[in-house]
């Protein structure tokens, strides 16, 4: 019997059980595949259990803003199918763009003054499109790390006769910022949730770790507040799974 009701998820949470038989601190199977996207300057595709995404980087030509004129730009965008996010909360895509933009950008993991080709005259854009192919909860979890692999397998940028070329010298990679999500649901801290476990939690936590000691952007969601005392524990939560997933990353 498949249970969608949130209350027999929280009922079998608070003994500690999840609806698909892992722990509370399991992530679902991660499998990815670097630059399938060929015409993309660097891409990645990933699933996390039933939640697949894809992310492409692609480099265009800017005048640097007036307030940075010597450092290039950066742009995320989530684009899905209302058939595979049907029941999108509003603005919700653009919330998770903007946060993974700000894990990137307070990262550091781009300096972005290296995409710069003239002081306040040109620039390099760096266009970092994110897909959802299938949604099955966490997707930021998912489509962080599938940016951050996107970036590490792109090319710098050059120019060749004013136009853009693909240079053979990798991109800078200064930092990796690994996003892990903690859920609580009636006291009980979980990470990596399902869509149906998504519709019964109190809160959500998304933490974009540098190291096990270093958070670099977070970002809440969910209309209960998280106690105070149980914020050392879930940042301990969340470092422990970083290291996990920087693993997975790595290989």
């Amino acid at each position: 019997m498949r249970i969608t009701s949130p209350e027999l998820i929280r009922d079998l949470v608070k003994k500690e059980e999840r609806v698909d038989s892992r722990k509370l601190s399991e992530y679902r199977k991660i499998d990815f595949t670097v630059n399938p996207v060929k015409k993309a300057d660097g891409s990645c595709w990933l699933s996390m259990g039933e939640t697949k995404v894809v992310v492409g980087v692609k480099f265009g030509l800017m005048e640097p803003y007036p307030d940075t004129p010597e450092e290039g730009g950066l742009m995320v965008s989530l684009n899905y199918s209302p058939v595979v996010w049907k029941d999108l909360p509003a603005n919700r895509d653009i919330e998770v763009s903007r946060v993974l933009d700000r894990s990137i950008r307070e990262s550091k993991m781009l300096n972005l003054k290296e995409f710069c080709i003239s002081k306040g005259e040109k620039a390099f854009q760096i266009f970092i499109d994110c897909y959802v192919l299938n949604y099955d909860g966490n997707l930021l979890d998912a489509l962080n790390l599938a940016t951050v692999k996107s970036l590490m397998s792109a090319n710098m940028p050059k120019l060749e006769d004013d136009k853009l070329a693909s240079s053979d010298k990798k991109i800078n990679i200064k930092a990796v910022p690994i996003g892990v999500t903690v859920s609580g649901i009636d006291g009980k801290y979980l990470v990596d949730l399902n869509r149906l476990e998504e519709n019964a939690s109190d809160f959500s936590l998304f933490i974009s770790y540098l190291d096990e000691k270093t958070i670099c952007a977070m970002q809440k969601t969910g209309i209960n507040g998280i106690p105070m005392k149980d914020m050392n524990k879930i940042f301990e939560i969340g470092a422990g799974k970083q290291k996990e997933l920087r693993g997975i990353l790595e290989k």
